[in-house]
């Protein structure tokens, strides 16, 4: 069977401290190798150095492929602004922001992101945070207990995905990305305790492997109706997009 792929979680750019082959080119190889329609993504510029000039290369990019779909980003340790201030960050076109937490060393309860999400709350728009280390999903859980979008908690692994479950089953906007969730029979236990559409595909590109994030999907016991969902039909749900 064929399947309509929209990876959810990409990046590009440079990397501070591995010397990866990180650019827009490769990107667009991996999904003509691995026959992926669309990728959200974003410039590594807005998670490592400064999420306003990430935010406008991420922008552009999409603008000049319509195959990339731009995820933006602010980092609570350094933003300071109004509602306003976020209006003008999502006007841009985002219709989903990723946070880096661990990456960038701030608290998953932070006041600072709890504000950023109380800014964001307002549209709706769909928000992915890294919460792969035991306790994360928890804290995430209390942070985003009012928010009225979809949250996807990325980076869920053996460690963390039983955490992971039970915040799901409490939270009906909550979900799970794959990229690290490759222990064999996880995606079956998800689909059967919260249903396939609360998982998202994500390949972590090109700092990841595409082929191994894929396969994780195609090999597993998921139906192809299953399997369809988690590649491409939930994130199209969440973004609406054709």
């Amino acid at each position: 069977m064929d399947f309509q792929i929209i990876d959810a979680n990409t990046l590009f750019g440079f990397h501070p401290i591995h010397k990866l082959d990180m650019s827009i080119e490769r990107l667009m190889r991996d999904m003509e190798r691995y026959k992926i329609g669309a990728s959200i993504t974003l410039s590594t510029i807005g998670l490592f150095c400064d999420y306003v000039e990430g935010n406008k290369i991420t922008k552009g990019a999409a603008t000049a492929n319509s195959r990339l779909i731009p995820a933006g980003t602010v980092n609570p340790q350094g933003y300071f602004g109004t509602d306003e201030d976020m209006r003008a960050i999502v006007s841009q076109g985002f219709r989903i922001f990723r946070f880096f937490p661990a990456e960038q060393g701030w608290p998953i309860d932070s006041a600072a992101f709890k504000l950023v999400l109380k800014q964001l709350a307002s549209f709706k728009v769909a928000v992915m945070v890294d919460a792969g280390k035991p306790g994360e999903p928890t804290a995430l859980a209390h942070v985003v207990a009012d928010y009225p979008g979809a949250v996807i908690m990325c980076s869920i692994s053996a460690e963390s995905i039983a955490e992971a479950l039970a915040v799901m089953l409490e939270m009906p906007n909550v979900m799970v990305e794959t990229h690290e969730l490759h222990v064999p029979g996880a995606l079956k236990v998800v689909a059967e305790r919260v249903g396939a559409n609360r998982v998202i595909f994500g390949s972590g590109a090109p700092r990841r492997s595409t082929a191994s994030s894929l396969n994780s999907v195609l090999n597993s016991e998921l139906s192809d109706a299953e399997k369809q969902l988690v590649l491409g039909g939930n994130i199209k749900r969440i973004l609406e997009v054709g």
